[in-house]
C-alpha cells in the first residue's frame, strides 16, 4: 500500500530533499508549510476521505514543475480538502522553512487561484469571484474545499449520464433490431410508435429516416442542451432544411418530410404513399391518415426536409448512379418490361409485312387482309402506348435522381476537411459539383429510350435469324461493322470531351476570380492582363469543342451513308445468288427487321453522343466522391464542453516537405478565461486558430478540450459549442437574421437581437427600415466594414458558445463600438481566444502569448509583458507612438 509522507515528517530540517513518485505520495498538510520543486513534473490531486485512506479516489487539480511551490493546507478545519502531491519519474521536492506573514499572503492567492481553476472545470462565470475574493487563508481554503466538492459532483453527474447515454444506445440498437424484424410482418412502425411513446419528436423522426432508407437515430445520441433535431439528423446522416408547404403541396411527391401540426406544436411524420398522396402519421395520437385540405389546414406551414446522404466512404461513379437510383428501382422494373413489350410489339410490321406479300397478296385474300392491317393497327397503338408509359417511368426516375443527388452531393461537399479545398479553385470545384446534373440527362426520356430500344432490337435481329441463317450471318457481320465503328467515335469524342472539361473548369475558376477580384484588377491596371488569360483559355476551349464537334460530323456521315449501303449489300446478296435463299415475302419481312435494328443501333448512337458529354463530367467529380469525409460516427461525443482549451507540443507545416509554421507550441488556457495571441504576420498565429477549429491536424502535439483529444472527437459536435470570427469569412446573400441565426432550428429573433445588442449592432439595425428582416447582398456590400464586423460577431454570439474565437473580428470597429464588444465579451462565462495586432484588443486579456517564427517568445498579462520590455513591449509601443 502506498504511503502519505506528511509534512511534518521533514519540518525539522529545512531544504532537505524528498523523492516522490506513484508509490510515494506526498501529503500536503499544514497552513504555514511549503515545498518547492526541486526536479521532475508534480501532480497535485485532492483525495476524498480520511488521512488513513490513502487509496481513496483521486480528483486532478493541478500540475507543477520544476521551480515551482506547493503548499499545505489546514486539514483541521471543516470544509478544508485534503492535497496530494504525486511525482513522476524522478521528481524531487524540497522542504522550505515555516512560512512568513508575506509568505502566507503568497499562499492565499495560490489557494485561491487553484479554487478559480478547479471552479472553471465545472462553473465559469464563478472563476473571477473566486480570484477577487478569500483574502483570508482560511476562507481560501474553504473556498477550494467548496469548488473540489462541486467539481467532484459534476464528475459523478457526467460519468451517471454516461453510463446512463450508453445503456439507452444498448437498448436502443436491441430495439432496432427488433424493428427490423418487425418489419418482416408489418409491425416494425407499430414499435417505433410504441417505443417513443414519450417524446414524439424521436418517434416522427425515425419514420420519416425510415422512409428514406436511412440509418434510424438511436435514443439518448448526442449531448444535453443540444437541439434534439440536429442531433437525430447527424446521428442518421441526414442533412436537414426548412421549407414551407404550400398549398396543394400533398399532391406532389417531395419525399418524406417532418411536420407539425398547429394545435401544440405536436410533431409528427409526413410520408408519401403510392396512391401519390401524402400520410400523416402522428406519434402521439398513433394513427395515420390521407392528407386533404382540412387536413393539411391543421398543420404548420413551415415542416423540414430529410435529406438522404450519399453511402459512407469513398465512392465511384458506378457507386454515385446506383446510389442515385435505390428509389426509382420500381419505376426502372416497370421501364424495362415497357421497352421489352414495345420491341416485341415492333416485330409485327416484319412479321406481319412478310405475310401480306408473301401469301395475301398472291392470294388476293381480302379479309385476311383487313384482319392483318387491323392487327398492325392494334399493335401500333400499342406499342404508342408502352413508348408513353415508357417516358412517364423515365420522367419518374429523373424526378427522383434530381430530387436525391444534387443535395446528396453538396452534402458531401461540406463534410469534406478543409484541406481538400486547398487543391482547386472555387469556380473549378462548384463546376465540378454541377456535373452531378449529368446523371440526370443519363436518365433523360429520349437518351434512355434510345439505349433500351437499341438493345432490345436484337429481337429483331433473332427474327431475321429465325427466317433465315445465311441472312442472320450477313446482318450480324454488317451491324458488327456499325456497332465497331460507333465504338471508335465515341472512344475519340470521350478522349476531346475530356480536354474540353478540364478547360472548361479552369476557365469557369478563372472567371470567378477575376469577377471576385474587380476592384483589384482596376486598382493595378490589370484588365487587359486578364483579358489576355481569358481569352487564351477560352480560345484554347473552343479548339477543344471544335475537335469534338468533328468526331461528332463523322459519326453522323456513319449514319447517314450505312443504312444505304448495307441495304445495297442486301439486295445484293439477293441479287447475285443462284438460287434465291428466301421467297420475296420474306425477303421484305427480313428487310424491314434489318431497318429496325439499323434505327434503334443509329438511335443508341446518338444517345450515345449524348452520353459521352456527359462522362468527362461525372470523371471530374471522382475527386469529390473518393475524398473521405472529417465526420466519422466511430469518433466520440465531446458533450457539454466546460471551456479549457490545450495546445500540447503542437508542430505543423502546410505541406510535409514545407517549412514549419508552428513548432513545439503548447498553451494551456482555462475555462472562462481571456487568451491573446499577438505577433507579427506568418508567425502562426491563425494556423493555431485553424488547428483549434479541426481545419488543420498537427504534425506532432495535440489540441485538447476538457482534457479530451479532438482528434477522437466528432469535430461538428465541437464546433457547434463555438463561436468564431475569421478573417476571411464573409456575409452570405439573405437577411440580416437569416445571417446570425443561419439554419439552426433551436434560435428565434429573440436570440438574434441579444446577439445583435451584444455586438453593438442593435442600433443599426433599428435604424434600418426592415429591421432584422434587411436584405443582404453577396458578400454584405450594402454594409459598411464595421457594420460587417459586427454582424459576423452577433452571428457568432447568438448560439452562447462556450469557446469564442475571434481572428482580427474587430478591426474595423471605431473605438466606442469596440469597448461596447468588449464589454459584452467580458460579461460572458465563455474562454476568449483574440488573434489581434490592435493594442486595445488584448490589453484585457488575462495571458498574451507573443509567437513568432511559429514559437512563443513571450507570454504574461499586459503589464508584466510592458514591464519585461521585449519584444510586445516594442511593438506596443509603436502603436503608442
Amino acid at each position: 500500500m502506498s504511503d502519505h509522507r506528511d509534512a511534518a515528517a521533514g519540518a525539522s530540517a529545512a531544504d532537505a530533499e524528498l523523492e516522490l513518485g506513484a508509490n510515494r505520495p506526498l501529503l500536503l498538510s499544514g497552513a504555514d508549510r511549503s515545498w518547492l520543486v526541486v526536479r521532475g513534473v508534480i501532480e497535485v490531486f485532492s483525495v476524498a476521505g480520511d488521512a488513513g485512506e490513502p487509496d481513496a479516489p483521486r480528483l486532478h487539480i493541478a500540475t507543477a514543475t520544476s521551480g515551482e511551490v506547493l503548499f499545505g493546507i489546514d486539514e483541521s478545519r471543516a470544509g478544508s480538502p485534503r492535497l496530494v502531491a504525486v511525482g513522476g519519474a524522478d521528481s524531487a521536492v524540497r522542504i522550505v522553512a515555516v512560512l512568513s506573514p508575506d509568505d502566507r499572503r503568497v499562499r492565499s492567492r495560490w489557494v485561491r487561484e487553484l479554487a478559480a481553476a478547479v471552479s472553471a472545470e465545472s462553473d465559469p462565470a464563478h472563476t473571477t469571484d473566486l480570484l477577487d475574493s478569500a483574502e483570508d487563508a482560511d476562507e481560501a481554503d474553504e473556498a477550494l474545499g467548496r469548488a473540489i466538492a462541486a467539481r467532484r459532483e459534476q464528475v459523478r453527474a457526467d460519468d451517471a449520464a454516461r453510463v446512463l447515454a450508453q445503456r439507452m444506445q444498448h437498448e436502443g440498437a436491441m430495439s432496432d433490431g427488433l424493428e427490423t424484424l418487425g418489419d418482416l410482418v408489418g409491425t416494425g412502425d407499430a414499435r417505433i410508435l410504441r417505443r417513443s411513446v414519450g417524446d414524439p419528436l424521436f418517434a416522427a423522426f425515425r419514420l420519416v429516416a425510415k422512409a428514406q432508407g436511412v440509418a434510424q437515430p438511436s435514443a439518448g445520441v448526442g449531448s444535453p442542451g443540444e437541439d434534439p433535431l440536429l442531433r437525430m439528423a447527424e446521428a442518421s446522416g441526414t442533412r436537414i432544411r426548412r421549407v414551407l408547404l404550400n398549398s396543394e403541396w400533398w399532391q406532389q411527391d417531395s419525399g418524406p418530410m417532418l411536420g407539425y401540426v398547429a394545435d401544440g406544436h405536436r410533431p409528427v411524420a409526413l410520408i408519401p404513399v403510392r396512391s401519390g398522396r401524402y400520410q400523416v402519421v402522428d406519434p402521439v395520437a398513433g394513427t395515420r391518415t390521407l392528407i386533404d385540405g382540412p387536413g393539411a389546414d391543421a398543420l404548420e406551414l413551415e415542416a423540414f426536409a430529410v435529406y438522404r446522404p450519399l453511402p459512407d466512404g469513398p465512392l465511384t461513379v458506378g457507386g454515385l448512379v446506383r446510389s442515385s437510383l435505390v428509389e426509382a428501382k420500381g419505376d426502372i422494373a416497370r421501364l424495362l418490361a415497357f421497352a421489352l413489350g414495345a420491341a416485341l410489339l415492333a416485330l409485327a410490321v416484319p412479321i406481319v409485312t412478310g405475310q401480306i406479300v408473301g401469301s395475301v397478296i398472291p392470294e388476293a385474300n381480302l379479309p385476311e387482309l383487313l384482319q392483318l392491317t387491323l392487327a398492325l393497327l392494334v399493335a401500333t397503338l400499342a406499342g404508342a402506348l408502352l413508348q408513353l408509359t415508357t417516358v412517364i417511368a423515365v420522367l419518374r426516375i429523373q424526378g427522383r435522381v434530381d430530387r436525391y443527388l444534387i443535395p446528396a452531393l453538396w452534402g458531401r461537399l461540406l463534410s469534406l476537411p478543409t484541406t481538400f479545398f486547398r487543391r482547386y479553385t472555387a469556380g473549378d470545384l462548384a463546376f465540378r459539383v454541377q456535373s452531378a446534373g449529368a446523371i440526370v440527362k443519363l436518365v433523360s426520356g429520349t437518351s434512355v429510350s434510345s439505349l433500351l430500344g437499341g438493345v432490345f432490337s436484337l429481337v429483331s435481329l433473332g427474327l431475321i435469324w429465325y427466317y433465315s441463317i445465311e441472312f442472320g450471318v450477313i446482318s450480324t457481320v454488317l451491324l458488327a461493322l456499325l456497332v465497331a465503328t460507333m465504338f471508335f467515335t465515341a472512344r475519340v469524342q470521350l478522349r476531346r470531351m475530356q480536354a474540353v472539361e478540364r478547360a472548361s473548369g479552369k476557365l469557369t475558376g478563372m472567371l470567378l476570380e477575376f469577377i471576385s477580384g474587380l476592384s483589384k484588377l482596376r486598382v493595378a491596371g490589370a484588365q487587359e492582363k486578364a483579358f489576355r488569360l481569358w481569352a487564351m483559355q477560352f480560345s484554347f476551349k473552343r479548339e477543344r469543342w471544335n475537335s469534338v464537334r468533328s468526331a461528332e460530323n463523322f459519326g453522323a456521315v456513319i449514319g447517314a451513308v450505312f443504312p444505304i449501303v448495307s441495304s445495297i449489300v442486301l439486295f445484293a446478296a439477293v441479287g447475285l445468288s443462284q438460287q434465291p435463299p428466301v421467297s420475296p415475302g420474306v425477303f421484305l419481312a427480313i428487310s424491314a427487321a434489318y431497318g429496325q435494328v439499323v434505327v434503334a443501333l443509329l438511335g443508341m448512337s446518338n444517345s450515345t453522343t449524348q452520353f459521352i458529354r456527359t462522362l468527362p463530367g461525372l470523371q471530374r467529380i471522382l475527386p469529390v466522391l473518393v475524398e473521405q469525409p472529417e465526420e466519422d460516427a466511430a469518433k466520440a461525443d465531446p458533450g457539454v464542453l466546460r471551456g479549457a482549451v490545450e495546445f500540447s507540443g503542437i508542430t505543423f507545416r502546410y505541406q510535409a516537405d514545407g517549412p514549419v509554421v508552428l513548432d513545439d507550441v503548447s498553451i494551456s488556457i482555462p475555462a472562462g478565461s481571456s487568451v491573446a495571441l499577438v505577433g507579427p504576420s506568418g508567425s502562426g498565429k491563425s494556423t493555431l486558430g485553424r488547428m483549434l477549429l479541426g481545419f488543420e491536424e498537427p504534425e506532432e502535439g495535440g489540441v485538447f478540450f476538457d482534457n479530451q483529444d479532438l482528434a477522437g472527437l466528432d469535430v461538428r459536435a465541437v464546433r457547434r459549442q463555438l463561436g468564431v470570427v475569421l478573417q476571411s469569412v464573409q456575409l452570405l446573400p439573405g437577411t440580416i437574421l437569416s445571417n446570425i441565426i443561419g439554419e439552426a432550428v433551436d434560435l428565434t429573433i429573440d436570440d438574434a437581437w441579444r446577439a445583435a445588442a451584444d455586438a453593438g449592432l442593435a442600433a443599426d439595425i433599428e435604424a434600418m427600415p426592415m429591421g432584422m428582416h434587411t436584405a443582404i447582398s453577396e458578400g454584405g456590400s450594402t454594409l459598411s466594414g464595421g457594420q460587417r464586423q459586427r454582424l459576423l460577431i452577433a452571428r457568432a454570439l447568438a448560439g452562447d458558445p462556450r469557446i469564442l474565437l475571434f481572428d482580427e473580428a474587430t478591426s474595423a470597429l471605431d473605438n466606442t463600438t469596440q469597448a461596447i464588444v468588449a464589454d459584452s465579451l467580458a460579461a460572458l462565462s465563455a474562454t476568449r481566444i483574440v488573434i489581434a495586432h490592435r493594442l486595445s484588443t488584448v490589453i484585457g486579456a488575462d495571458c498574451i502569448y507573443y509567437l513568432e517564427r511559429g514559437q512563443i517568445v513571450e507570454s504574461g498579462t499586459f503589464d508584466e509583458l510592458m514591464a519585461l520590455d521585449g519584444r510586445f513591449a516594442a511593438q506596443a509601443r509603436r502603436q503608442l507612438t
